[in-house]
This record gives structure tokens, sequence and C-alpha cells, in this order.
């Protein structure tokens, strides 16, 4: 987290950098640009070398995703990490938090409040520096101001900015680690050489969990980076360059402070890779290295300047993609946030690496090895054996001889007695699929014939049926040729009865038209 620089020792009431109010936050950090060490302070960095064969990962590809403006204040000071790979960062004197997704876009989520006269030790100016996300969504960050305004901030989901608790106006709340499981932050003093816990709730408490020498500042910064891993709380302290552990106790107090790596000048904050307790270190000095610090204490520098980095303040690590942001303290030129890949080391064309390798012959060899010796020991101990029992041991061996033939023996029966039981199961069982395939046979043929004598009762009825219905259109036939001769037969003859009666008539009125045709005359 913050690493501004290095001086002489100083009492701890005037260790606060005092600069022209008018000069505002850019004013601030050239400042401490010129405080810092003149010697090689804007050196061009040599490239970082390659991890050695024990690095747990290799990483590649580097690039930056996002610049800032550094006249501007915008220093990225620390992240967390969103569940889709943006990450959210802490401006330190531009009081702002800013999302940058992974295309490089960046907004601003929050600004914290405006202090008139802050007075935060070390540097004078309201600060942000640590933050941490919660599964909400919630982001807790730490504000730093030197006054009353001091302490740890809540950003909802929705961005509503509101002060979760307070902290000491004297210290200056560096870095936060969060125990989720338990509820709990973990927040670094830099100044005061504490780390503070705070209880996640509704109504929060604040206590001073852990404090001692190995925290203290020896110049400027003391403890800084802080995180949680396995029963324990992990600080770095930027003045003494170590990496500390610090147990917590089955009641939840701290242990005996334990010195876990040396030698890190300028550790900032830290993460750690994989599962175990392997961390990659942010190194804030005029060189900016991230360095990959192994369980042993031992380090390798695995990126430097070379690389993009620019003052390296803090590092977090998702889905093999390790997240270095750059606050340019020193270097006064592009903070950043830079995004590399981390990749387990892969041996080329599929073969074992030259460690694994070895590491597998050496247990090969030394099973080889102990194999040997035991056959060896086996030889001399036929040796030594009592040649005397020889005639014994032929009497022994004829025995074990009679024994096995007779076992052969009784072994051959009963694979024989087996062999006729099985073989009369066999055949009762083919028996009774032989007479379950007739009796279903039968019952088929019998389905069949009863089948087919349906179907001949169904087809002499049906027969049957078409002649009754054949013999009906006959008798209708022959009926409607009768009527139809009955009908012409009565019109003939009524037709006749009409011609007759019509000629009587017709004789009639002729006689009578004579009768008259007398009388007249």
């Amino acid at each position: 987290m913050l690493r501004l620089f290095r001086m002489a020792p100083v009492p701890r009431t005037a260790r606060r950098l005092r600069t022209p109010r008018t000069t505002g936050a850019v004013g601030i950090a050239l400042a401490l640009l010129v405080s810092a060490p003149a010697a090689g302070a804007f050196a061009a960095p040599a490239p970082a070398p390659p991890p050695s064969a024990k690095s747990p990962f290799a990483l590649t590809n580097p690039r930056i995703v996002a610049h800032f403006d550094f006249k501007a204040g915008q220093t990225p000071e620390n992240l967390a990490l969103e569940p889709d790979g943006s990450a959210d960062l802490t401006l330190a004197l531009a009081r702002q938090v800013v999302r940058v997704d992974r295309h490089g876009g960046k907004h601003v989520l929050a600004t914290l409040p405006f202090v008139a006269n802050p007075q935060t030790p070390l540097v004078g100016a309201a600060v942000v520096s640590g933050i941490v996300r919660t599964k909400d969504g919630s982001l807790y960050v730490a504000y730093n101001t030197g006054t009353a305004e001091t302490g740890i901030y809540r950003i909802a989901p929705d961005g509503e900015v509101t002060k979760f608790v307070d902290l000491p106006a004297d210290g200056f709340a560096n870095g936060i680690a969060l125990d989720e499981h338990l509820g709990l932050l973990y927040v670094a003093d830099s100044v005061l050489g504490a780390v503070r816990r705070v209880s996640l709730g509704k109504e929060p408490e604040v206590t001073t969990w852990a404090t001692g020498a190995a925290l203290e500042p020896s110049t400027f910064v003391g403890a800084n980076g802080i995180k949680v891993r396995d029963r324990a709380v992990w600080v770095s302290n930027s003045d003494r360059g170590t990496l500390l552990r610090i147990p917590v106790e089955k009641d939840g107090s701290a242990g005996p402070i334990r010195t876990q790596a040396t030698g890190l000048t300028g550790i900032d904050d830290f993460a750690f890779a994989g599962h175990g307790t392997t961390v990659l270190a942010a190194l804030n000095t005029e060189a900016s290295e991230l360095a990959l610090v192994r369980p042993n204490g031992t380090h390798t520098i695995v990126l430097t300047g070379a690389d993009g980095l620019s003052g390296p303040t803090a590092v977090a690590i998702r889905h093999h993609k390790v997240y270095v942001t750059s606050g340019a303290f020193l270097t006064g030129i592009d903070p950043n946030l830079l995004i590399a890949d981390a990749a387990q080391p892969k041996a080329e064309n599929g073969k074992e690496s030259k460690e694994s390798k070895e590491s597998k012959e050496s247990k090969e060899g030394k099973q080889g090895k102990e194999g040997k010796d035991d056959h060896g020991k086996s030889e001399d101990h036929g040796k030594t054996g009592d040649n005397a029992k020889t005639g014994d041991n032929a009497k022994d061996e004829d025995h074990g001889r009679r024994k096995d033939q007779a076992k052969d023996e009784d072994h051959g029966r009963h694979d024989d007695q087996a062999k006729d039981e099985d073989h009369g199961r066999h055949d009762d069982q083919a028996k009774d699929e032989d007479h379950g395939r007739d009796e279903d046979h039968g019952r088929r043929d019998d389905q069949a014939t009863d089948e087919n004598h349906r179907q001949d009762e169904d087809h002499g009825r049906r027969d049957d049926q078409a002649k009754d219905e054949d013999q009906a259109k006959d008798e209708d036939q022959a009926a409607d040729e009768n009527s139809s001769q009955d009908e012409d037969q009565a019109a003939d003859e009524g037709s006749a009865q009409d011609e007759d009666q019509a000629a009587d008539e017709d004789s009639a009125q002729d006689e009578d038209d004579g009768s008259r045709s007398r009388a007249g005359s």
C-alpha cells in the first residue's frame, strides 16, 4: 500500500510532511519525490530476470490496461477484485474509488468526503488507502485525514458512502484484510505500529489486536500490507523490508509475531499465490519490482519497471491473472494498473521438468539402492544358513510334495464333482427351457387355430349376410317389376274404357241429332 519514501529517523511527533497548502495533492506527491533519495531515483530499471526453477508459476504477457493522471492526484494505492474480473482501485490523493473493467474502461464509484484542513500523519493530506470487498458487493476503505473523519468507510453496491467506524486520527490506517468467515477486518497502522481488529455488523467494535517492535516503523512507514491466511494474519513492514506472520490463537487473540522473510526492500502490499504461503509482493522502490517470496523466505524478482511497473503499491490474484497497481509516488511517471498471466511452468514437448525429473530419479535411485541392500542381506543370510539341515529340508520337501499331491487329487475330485453338478444343472435348465419353449409354442399354435376358426366363422357370417342381401334385392326387383306391369295394365284398361265410353257418347249424340233433324222436317 502506501510506501512513499525513506528518510532519516525522526521523532514520531515530527513524522509529518509539511507542504504549502496551495500546492494541493500534486504538490504533496512532488514533495515526496524531492525528499526521496537522489541516487538512482529515475534510473532506467533493469529487465526482470526469469523466475527460478523453484517458482510455483511464471508470469507472462504483462500489459498495462489503464493509465491514470498523476497531476490530478490519481495515484492507485490498493485494489479489490470483482467476480467479473474488473478491479476496484483506491486513488490515494484524489480521494476516489474507481472501477476498471476488463477492457480498461474506468468508472468512479465514490469520492470520499472533503476535509478542509487535513492533518494526516506522514503526508498532511487526505488519503484513501486500503480496500476490501465483501460477498454482498460492499466495499470497505480506509480514509486518513488526521481529523475526526479518519476511519473505515463503507461503499454500498448502490454507491452510497457512509462512515462505518472511527479510527485513531494520529495513526495511518494503511492495508485492510478481510476474514469474512468470522466477520472481521484487520487494519495495519503504519505510524503507530499496530494491527487493529474491527468487527463487521450493525454495531462494529474496534480493538488493538497486535503491537510490537516488528510492526513499528524504523524511519517512516511500518506495518503496511496485510492479509489473512491459515489462521494467521500476515503483515509487511516497509521500513524493515520484512514479511511477518501473526498466528490467531483459539480465543482470537494474537500470538507471537514471527518474521517469515527479510531483505524485501520497500515491500508494500502483497498477495498469496495459490493455496499455500508463496507470496507475490510489490517492492515500492525506484526499481519498481514485483517479488515472488517462497515459504522458506527466499525471493525472486519476476517483474520490473521494464514490464510497465511504476512504483508498485499492491497486488491481487484471480483466475491465473495477477493485477498490480502502480502509484508512481517515487517515479512521477505513468501511474497505472497492470495485468500479467500466471501459469504453471510446463516442460517442452510434454516432458517432465528438470526439477521434477531429478526429484523422481533421486527417489527411484534411493528405492533401488534400498532394494539392492535388502537383496544383499537376504543372500548373506542364505549363505550363513545351517547346512546340516539339508536332510531335514529334503524330508520336508517330500512331505510337502505328498501333501500337495493329495491336495491336488482332492481338488481334482472336487472339480469333477462340481463339473458334474454344473452339467446336471445345465441339463435340467436346458430341459426346462425346452419344455417352456414347447409350451409357449403349443399355446401360440392353439391361439393361431382359435384365431383362424374365428376368422372362418366371421367369413361364413359375412357370406350368409351377403346372400341374404342379394336375395332381398332380387325380391325387391321382382316386386317392382310386377307393380310396374300392374300399373301399365290398369292404365291400358282405363284407356280402353275411356275410349269405349267416348264412342258410346258420340253415337248417342249422333242419334239425338238425327231425331231432331227428322222432327224439324
